[in-house]
């Protein structure tokens, strides 16, 4: 079967399936947090844990092909663990992750707050039309996913990640969402892609609980800034409710995102 990336020696092999709009060797951001969160859950932990945040620097665009991945432990305890993840080509760094993973313990039956509303996920997928990708030359990375939508745009929409990230390793359901988390970036886009494009340098993910089954909902929303700098901010959900947020900064171009040209 078809995946993200194929094991190589001590490495990966990044295939077209990474494959982002803006650069035939250059990959969408949701494959290396994708990778980067895998090689962050190969690590034990002292005693059960979770994943509760999961931040992502992408310093420079990742290209196709091999990888080198390392792992670093920074903060060994029982209560709690930091993790730094890395994807490095030729000795650069080309992106990482911080991972916090936190002990399991006893908790509270309550949720959330009872006196507040609840944060309304996306309509159910099932009732929501499959999103059919004009394809512009480039995003092999599309041919992953399975996305479902109740109107035109991206925000809401329930997204299902179809093939392995790792051959031969199963997805979990973190991976999953740091798989498509990365559409919160755009997917409130309210400018004109035309003439505006923008990127995200980074990616944050809080996980409130820990997600369960195959999809992930995104609401999300964004604001830019007259000086070429802004913010998107959206909810992540399962089909059983609200699982956590996702924040980036976004960095502004007057040039034309490469989907619409």
């Amino acid at each position: 079967m078809a995946a993200l990336f194929e094991p190589q020696g001590d490495g990966v092999f990044a295939t077209v399936l990474t494959q982002g709009p803006w650069d035939p060797d250059a990959q969408y951001g949701g494959g290396p947090c994708a990778l980067l969160t895998w090689a962050v859950q190969q690590v034990p932990t002292l005693v059960p844990m979770r994943v509760a945040r999961l931040t992502f620097d992408m310093h420079r665009p990742v290209p196709l092909g091999r990888l080198d991945l390392a792992t670093e432990v920074v903060r060994e305890g029982k209560r709690l663990q930091v993790v730094v993840g890395r994807i490095l080509r030729d000795g650069t760094e080309m992106a990482r992750c911080t991972a916090l993973r936190l002990r399991l313990g006893a908790g509270p039956d309550q949720g959330s707050d009872p006196r507040m509303p609840a944060v309304a996920p996306p309509p159910p997928p099932e009732t929501c039309a499959p999103v059919h990708f004009t394809r512009r030359g480039l995003s092999g990375f599309l041919d992953a996913l399975e996305v479902r939508t109740p109107d035109e745009g991206l925000s809401p929409a329930w997204f299902h990640v179809l093939l392995p990230v790792v051959a031969g390793h199963e997805l979990t359901p973190e991976v999953r969402v740091a798989t498509v988390a990365d559409f919160a970036a755009n997917a409130a886009n309210y400018l004109d892609q035309s003439q505006w494009s923008c990127i995200n340098p980074d990616l944050s993910i809080h996980f409130a609980r820990q997600p369960v089954g195959e999809w992930t909902g995104i609401t999300s929303r964004s604001w830019y800034d007259a000086d070429g700098t802004g913010h998107a901010r959206g909810d992540l959900f399962d089909l059983d409710g609200f699982v956590g947020t996702v924040t980036s900064t976004s960095l502004v171009d007057e040039v034309p995102a490469p989907f619409t040209v």
